[in-house]
C-alpha cells in the first residue's frame, strides 16, 4: 500500500514537473517567435477561446468597459499580444499614434484582415473584404455619391422630407422605443438613395432583416437553425435576393428615371451584378447602423444632461428665429454649418457610442513596435477605436457627456490629426459616410428638439456588447412643442 501510495506520489510529481516545463516552453514560444523576434508581451488566455470571454465580459460592463484593456495595460503597455476571436496571432492596440500610423498604411505596410466568419455575411464584394485596385475603386464611388455637392442638395432635400414625415408619425404614437424607430427612419432615408425605396411595407421588412443581420456580424460563428449566426445569413440572402430583384427590374425598364446609386453603378457597367449586390448591402448596413445608433444615443445623453439639452435646443430655436420661427421651412447648407454647438454634441455622441468598435489589420511586413517588439508578417493588429475613446488618458472623464470639450476643435481638419478620436477609422478606409452621418444625426438634432420636449419612460443604460446599444431601446414619451417657449 506504501509503495503504490509512493508510486503515484512520483507520477504526480514527475507530471506536475513536464507541466511546468510545457507552460514555460509555451510561454517562452509566445515571447519570441520562430524567427527569434521579440513579441510584444501578452497573455494567451485560455486553449482555444484565448481571451475573447474576458475582452466580451470586460465590454459588457455599463460601469467600466475598458476593465479588459486597463487590465492589460497596466501590465503589458498599450500594444498587447492577445489571443482572440479564434486568432492566436494577434496584437491589441490602444495607443492612438500607432493606430494612426496603421489606417494610413493601409495597403502598404497593413491590410484590412476582418474574421471569416464576418466576411462570410458581409459578402466576398463588401468593402471590408476586397482589397487593392477594386477597393479603390468602390472606395472611390462611394466618396463620389456622398460628396459635398450631393449632401447639400439631394440628400438635404431627402433627409428633411423623411423627417417632417416620420416625426409626425411618432407624434401620433406618442410613447415610442426611439432606438427602433431610428433603425427604420435611418433605412428608409439609404433605401432611397441607394435602391430608391420609398417607405413601405418593403422597407419595415427590410429593416427587420438587417436587425437579424447586424446581431448576426458579432455573434458566435456557428451556423445552425436558431442561433443568431444563422438567421443572420438567412437575412443577408433575403436582402441579397432583393437588390438582386432591384437590378432585373432596371434592366427591364430602362426607360424609368431614377437617381439611386443602383441605377448609376448599373449605367457604369463596369462591375458584375453579384458585386454591385455586396456592395449596395455594405453600404446599407453601414449606413443605416453608425447613424441610426447615434440618433438614438444623442438623445439618451442630452436626457441625463440638461445643461447641453438647453444649450443645444438655444442654438436651434436662434437658428428658427432668423427663419421667421417657421418651424416646417426647410433648413439650408448654410443653415447646417452654423450649427456650432450641435457639431460638438455630435463629436462626443460619436466618441461615446461609435458604432464600430475597432478594425482589424493585418501585418504586411514585419513592424517594429514601441519597446523595439516586433509584430510579424501575417499577424493581425486589432486597433481597438473604442478603447481610445474612452480612455481618461486622453477623454477627462471619459465616460461621462461632454460636448463642451469639444468647442476648441470644431474645424475636420484639426479632428482629422487627433489620433485619439477616430470614429470614422481613417486613411484609404476611411469611411466614405462620415459627412453624411454628421449631416443626419445634425438635421435630426434640429427636428427633435425644436419640435417636441421628451420625458424617459424607463431608465436605461449602454451596453458595448455585442456593440454600443441601448439596452431598453430608450422608451420615451414625446410632448408636442405648439410653441419655442414651451
Amino acid at each position: 500500500m506504501a509503495e503504490t501510495l509512493a508510486f503515484s506520489w512520483l507520477v504526480g510529481l514527475v507530471c506536475f514537473v513536464l507541466g511546468l516545463l510545457l507552460l514555460q516552453l509555451y510561454k517562452l514560444v509566445w515571447t519570441v517567435d520562430n524567427r527569434g523576434y521579440k513579441l510584444p508581451p501578452g497573455s494567451t488566455g485560455w486553449p482555444l477561446i484565448g481571451e475573447t470571454i474576458s475582452f466580451f465580459r470586460g465590454i459588457n460592463s455599463t460601469a467600466q468597459p475598458r476593465q479588459f484593456i486597463q487590465d492589460r495595460e497596466r501590465r503589458y503597455g498599450e500594444i498587447f499580444r492577445s489571443n482572440l476571436f479564434g486568432r492566436s496571432r494577434i496584437v491589441v492596440s490602444v495607443d492612438p499614434e500607432f493606430n494612426k500610423h496603421v489606417l494610413q498604411h493601409e495597403g502598404r505596410q497593413f491590410q484590412a484582415n476582418y474574421p471569416k466568419p464576418l466576411r462570410n455575411l458581409i459578402g466576398k464584394f463588401g468593402l471590408l473584404s476586397v482589397h487593392g485596385d477594386l477597393q479603390k475603386k468602390l472606395h472611390g464611388t462611394a466618396v463620389n455619391l456622398l460628396r459635398f455637392e450631393r449632401l447639400s442638395v439631394d440628400f438635404m432635400e431627402d433627409i428633411q422630407n423623411l423627417l417632417h414625415i416620420t416625426l409626425a408619425k411618432w407624434q401620433a404614437k406618442r410613447d415610442i422605443h426611439l432606438q427602433e424607430e431610428c433603425h427604420q427612419l435611418v433605412l428608409n432615408l439609404m433605401a432611397k438613395q441607394l435602391l430608391d425605396l420609398s417607405p413601405s411595407k418593403e422597407t419595415e421588412e427590410i429593416c427587420e432583416a438587417f436587425g437579424h443581420f447586424s446581431d448576426a456580424l458579432l455573434s458566435v460563428p456557428i451556423r445552425i437553425p436558431g442561433t443568431a449566426y444563422a438567421r443572420g445569413f438567412k437575412a443577408r440572402e433575403f436582402l441579397i435576393k432583393r437588390i438582386y430583384e432591384g437590378i432585373e427590374d432596371r434592366r427591364k425598364h430602362p426607360q424609368v428615371v431614377r437617381n439611386d446609386l443602383l441605377t448609376k453603378l448599373l449605367k457604369e457597367d463596369s462591375l458584375s451584378e453579384e458585386i454591385i449586390a455586396d456592395f449596395i448591402l455594405f453600404l446599407l448596413f453601414a449606413g443605416h447602423e453608425t447613424s441610426s445608433r447615434s440618433m438614438s444615443f444623442s438623445i439618451k445623453f442630452l436626457t441625463d444632461c440638461p445643461k447641453a439639452y438647453q444649450e443645444l435646443k438655444a442654438e436651434h430655436e436662434d437658428l428658427l428665429k432668423r427663419k421667421g420661427n417657421l418651424r416646417n421651412e426647410k433648413l439650408t447648407w448654410d443653415d447646417y454649418q452654423s450649427m456650432k454647438f450641435t457639431q460638438c454634441v455630435i463629436n462626443e455622441t460619436l466618441r461615446l457610442g461609435n458604432f464600430g468598435p475597432g478594425v482589424f489589420r493585418e501585418a504586411k511586413e514585419d513592424i517594429k513596435t514601441k519597446g523595439g517588439f516586433m509584430i510579424p508578417r501575417g499577424w493581425t493588429v486589432y486597433v481597438f477605436l473604442t478603447g481610445t475613446h474612452l480612455d481618461n488618458k486622453y477623454h477627462s472623464s471619459a465616460l461621462t457627456f461632454d460636448p463642451w470639450r469639444w468647442q476648441q476643435h470644431l474645424q475636420d481638419q484639426e479632428l482629422s490629426k487627433n489620433p485619439s478620436f477616430m470614429p470614422f477609422g481613417g486613411g484609404a478606409r476611411l469611411c466614405p459616410g462620415m459627412h453624411l452621418a454628421k449631416l443626419e444625426l445634425a438635421l435630426f438634432l434640429h427636428n427633435f428638439v425644436t419640435k417636441f420636449r421628451w420625458e424617459a419612460l424607463q431608465h436605461d443604460k449602454i451596453s458595448y456588447f455585442p456593440f454600443p446599444r441601448l439596452i431598453k431601446g430608450l422608451p420615451i414619451r414625446l410632448h408636442l412643442r405648439e410653441r419655442l417657449d414651451d
